[in-house]
């Protein structure tokens, strides 16, 4: 039941596992498609004839079976060169090319279809299993996998399922006791169930279903309790009557019915996993096609960051390039600085440059451009790139809240300092700015919480639960003086006049996979290990963690540690991948069993950078990003007086 940690060792035994799994499945595929041979590339290529091409998605998903689709090139042919170029577990967008591969025509062709039907249809379930782990992500809801696989694939399905973010429910009928209904009807009821199959087999896991509170009650009376209890195909309001019931004793999952429009409801009952056997039984298979690379497709990375060093050496100091350490490997190799949110908002008010081009996220350059001076320009390779965490917080529904606030305090502005993550809108820090609050970066969070405090008696945080919450207990306030606003049924009056920090429902659909599991496991498997998260995880992760921090500060906890040194970071992937390439000496590793990238960091590529840049070399401005006048203004008071601390 639990998901397993991530390793540098772990990842490749899952990988050995999965490969294991997939050896026979391949077999049987490349014989039912092959049969005595592709015919119709035998008679068009010579044994002799090479060939590139690029397995390209087609459209946006997560990717799974990277290794998978390796092993059907390579079970055709030895001589098939495949280079992967993204990562299980990555989110791409449409024409991401996905792997490179060289090699005999005939065979190259021959192994195509079996391939890519490996891929698209781990894809399409990894890709089905992100839409339900991001619509719950600001909930402490876990989504989970059932039995309803494609027989004989079970362990490539839930592999996939795990790229995707979700978690894996029981394998087979052999390793966990899962009590249904009928079960329950044979044995006369929930508790002689529950006896009958402790004492046949005392070592095992025990999940109970329950179809109604009665049942809940039942399973509930017994002791030791069980593992886990089932609320089978309730409703809602039954689901948080259950929660309140069970009180936190045992763990609950929902199931039944459950649709990506109905997931965030139950997630918000309170319950701690939901099972939903349609990321297996119903995902679509993921557009993925294999194309025989021309001329314009074939542009080497190299090329590419020489065309920028080119630009960039023609307009001299009128550029600078700002990149995220989330950002692709390629991209921060051409950046001029690199830095984490609050490096960069420092850079970008200290650049004299005429162009400031930001690699990052759509926030990310709405500060930079608050914070320009007349005359600069802020562009992005590509605008659409925004940011999960901070579209959970808008400035109507903020608005909303402080009018809330304004009604129990008689006026808010009296009482509480906003305070904004500076993964935000710019509309947001101008709502800081205007009632005299501030924003803040995971690096200074706590320094600017503390100012806010000095300033009125309490704090209303936005957008970031877990880093409002995590703040707030470093800087002494307890965890009951904290509350957690509900956009849709606001705290009542009582509950919300003794709160001394007010916290938005906000959350980082990256930080937000890693798991207080995650941490004991990792610890279980490597002795002395030190685990490294970013305060933007769970307290309940924050607390098992032996060091806390900014991406600023995981870098240099890496950089100033000592050889043989073993991390477990929890962080965004790119950044951890980087630290590992650059500190060989130590052992760097990921915390979770999938990797967690930022998609939206991703979509900055070389190639639309290169767009972007030459543009600009031909005097064009793609992309500018601007912040309306009054906005600005705003957001430029609440972000300069961050920078004062």
């Amino acid at each position: 039941m639990s998901l397993l940690s991530y390793s540098e060792s772990g990842a490749n035994l899952d990988i050995e596992a999965l490969l294991r799994a997939a050896e026979p499945l391949i077999e049987l595929a490349v014989a039912e498609d092959m049969g005595a041979g592709d015919v119709t590339s035998q008679a068009i290529f010579s044994a002799e004839t090479q060939v590139h091409a690029h397995i390209v998605a087609k459209a946006p998903g997560v990717v799974a079976g990277i290794p998978v689709a390796e092993a059907v090139f390579r079970r055709v042919s030895p001589a098939i060169h495949f280079v992967a170029r993204v990562e299980d577990g990555e989110e791409v967008t449409a024409g991401t090319i996905l792997a490179e591969v060289n090699g005999p025509a005939r065979a190259v062709l021959a192994a195509e279809r079996t391939a890519l039907n490996f891929l698209q249809r781990m894809s399409g379930v990894a890709t089905l299993t992100r839409y339900f782990v991001d619509a719950v992500a600001c909930t402490k809801t876990v989504i989970m996998d059932t039995r309803k696989t494609i027989p004989g694939h079970r362990a490539l399905d839930k592999y996939a399922v795990r790229m995707g973010g979700g978690v894996n429910h029981r394998m087979g009928l052999y390793d966990m006791i899962l009590i249904k209904d009928n079960h329950v009807e044979a044995a006369g009821g929930v508790q002689p169930a529950i006896e009958r199959v402790r004492a046949a087999c005392p070592y095992l896991p025990i999940e109970v279903e329950v179809r109604n509170l009665d049942e809940l009650r039942q399973a509930l009376a017994v002791t030791p309790p069980v593992d886990r209890i089932l609320l089978d195909n309730m409703s809602v309001e039954e689901m948080r009557q259950a929660v309140s019931i069970t009180a936190g004793r045992v763990p609950l999952e929902a199931s039944g019915g459950v649709t990506l429009g109905r997931a965030i409801e139950i997630a918000e009952t309170g319950v701690d996993c939901i099972s939903i056997g349609a990321l297996t039984h119903s995902a679509a298979a993921l557009d993925i096609s294999m194309e025989v690379a021309d001329a314009q497709h074939q542009l080497p990375q190299q090329d590419l960051a020489t065309r920028i060093a080119a630009v960039k050496a023609l307009m001299g100091n009128r550029l600078v390039i700002l990149a995220h350490h989330y950002q692709r490997d390629e991209v921060v190799t051409c950046a001029d600085f690199v830095g984490d949110s609050l490096e960069l908002a420092r850079q970008a008010a200290r650049s004299d440059a005429e162009f400031i081009v930001f690699c990052g996220v759509h926030f990310m350059a709405e500060t930079a451009a608050i914070l320009a001076r007349p005359g600069q320009h802020v562009l992005m390779p590509d605008p659409s790139a925004g940011c999960y965490l901070a579209n959970t917080a808008t400035l109507e529904a903020v608005q909303t809240a402080w009018r809330r606030l304004d009604e129990i305090f008689g006026d808010a502005v009296a009482e509480f300092t906003p305070v904004t993550y500076v993964n935000s809108a710019a509309a947001l820090k101008a709502f800081c700015g205007q009632r005299g609050g501030l924003v803040c970066t995971s690096s200074n969070a706590e320094r600017v919480m503390r100012a806010a405090l000095e300033q009125r008696p309490r704090v209303f945080f936005f957008p970031d639960q877990h880093l409002g919450r995590n703040t707030a207990l470093r800087t002494g306030i307890a965890l009951e003086d904290t509350l957690l606003w509900n956009k849709h049924q606001p705290p009542d009056s009582e509950a919300t006049r003794k709160a001394k920090v007010i916290l938005w429902p906000g959350a980082c659909n990256v930080h937000q996979r890693f798991r207080p599991q995650d941490v004991l496991a990792v610890r279980e498997q490597f002795l002395g290990i030190r685990v490294l998260v970013h305060p933007e995880c769970q307290r309940e992760v924050v607390e098992l963690a032996d060091d806390v921090g900014s991406t600023r500060h995981i870098i240099e906890r890496v950089q100033s540690a000592s050889p043989g040194t073993q991390w477990a970071i929890g962080t965004e992937a790119r950044l951890v991948r980087r630290l590992q390439h650059r500190h060989p000496e130590q052992r760097v590793m990921l915390l979770a069993s999938a990797p967690p990238f930022c998609r939206m960091m991703g979509q900055t590529t070389l190639e639309k950078l290169v767009c972007l840049l030459e543009a600009l070399a031909r005097g064009e401005m793609l992309n500018e990003i601007t912040v309306e006048a009054e906005t600005s203004y705003w957001a430029r008071i609440a972000l300069e007086r961050m920078l004062a601390l």
